[in-house]
């Protein structure tokens, strides 16, 4: 058999992680900076800028987010974006080395047609063979926990929600929500806007203010940052609004849940309500898992807990499911 790097791929809407048979991962800020003309070119010194990169220098690019909701983009421009941050991402981990590279990419849960096709092309040329999994399922056999789990992967773009018993989930074990971490981003610009009459905002401040303080429950908490108001610095606190924007995406979380509980298998029930796995960015919002056990209460005993590493988990899971699943699992791309 020749050398083969086997890949894990998580392609996210705000970050990607890549995880590779040969010890190496990268998490690199799903974004694309291309020059906005000559000068900008010349002082810049590239063609393309990715991740931190791009947006250290976005007031001399043009920006391009090509993986919004996880899947390309279907225009021209995104879709050479993406085809050139895939590119990019798979570069990291060296795979010059290997005669072959055998990949398995993760998706939301619902993923139409025309998606899975985008994302072939964007691969095509960096991996010799793909399979596309669901995140949650990643999650789950990367913890082991395939024999009876529900797993919520908060992503930036979407949640994904699916039951695990032994198999791979089919349509109706899974769910996609919209609500996620990008909608807390502009549920937060909503009220911070509304409180601070004039504020200058960008969804990049507010994130990073959300995910240095985010919290669910208990007392309000003091977070102070600084914003502009009509060009005026002025130092305010957020705390109780941060707060309100992460409480407000229970709600959503808890009815896709009861969904997935519902409709399975009245036998299994019981061990899926008793083994519910947050993972995905959205994870690290303090005290979520306890929330949502505590909203989760009137169907009966619940058990609710956070994956560790949650930026890394749906690679990593991705990579051990690519380093078991026999060749005829994966689909050539050549």
């Amino acid at each position: 058999m020749s050398d083969r790097l086997y890949l894990g791929i998580d392609l996210g809407t705000y970050q990607s992680t890549i995880s590779a048979s040969n010890g190496q991962n990268h998490t690199v800020e799903t974004v694309v900076g291309k020059p906005k003309d000559p000068i900008a070119r010349n002082f810049l010194k590239r063609d393309t800028l990715f991740g931190k990169d791009a947006l250290s220098n976005k007031l001399a690019c043009n920006l391009y987010r090509p993986l919004e909701a996880g899947v390309a983009q279907d225009d021209e421009n995104n879709l050479a974006a993406a085809k050139s941050f895939v590119t990019h991402l798979v570069e990291t981990v060296d795979p010059e080395e290997f005669d072959e590279v055998f990949g398995v990419i993760c998706s939301p849960s619902h993923i139409s047609f025309v998606d899975k096709s985008n994302l072939v092309s964007i691969l095509r040329g960096q991996v010799n063979a793909i399979m596309v999994v669901s995140e949650p399922f990643a999650v789950a056999f990367g913890l082991d926990e395939i024999g009876g789990s529900i797993v919520i992967d908060i992503g930036a773009g979407t949640t994904d929600i699916a039951r695990v018993y032994g198999t791979f989930p089919e349509e109706d074990d899974q769910d996609t929500i919209s609500e996620a971490g990008d909608w807390i981003d502009e549920r937060l610009v909503e009220l911070v806007g509304k409180k601070y009459t004039g504020a200058q905002l960008t969804k990049d401040m507010v994130r990073q203010w959300k995910e240095a303080g985010s919290y669910v429950g208990g007392d309000v908490r003091e977070q102070m940052v600084e914003l502009s108001v009509d060009g005026k610095k002025q130092v305010v606190d957020i705390g109780d609004l941060v707060q309100i924007s992460c409480e407000e995406l229970i709600p959503h979380l808890v009815g896709a849940a009861k969904r997935i509980i519902a409709s399975a298998d009245p036998e299994y029930q019981p061990m899926l309500r008793n083994n519910i796995i947050l993972s995905g960015g959205g994870s690290l919002i303090e005290g979520l898992a306890d929330r949502v056990a505590d909203e989760l209460a009137d169907i009966g005993d619940v058990r609710v807990w956070c994956a560790d590493d949650p930026i890394v988990r749906v690679a990593d899971g991705a990579l051990k499911l690519s380093m078991v699943m026999p060749d005829d699992q994966f689909t050539a791309i050549n």
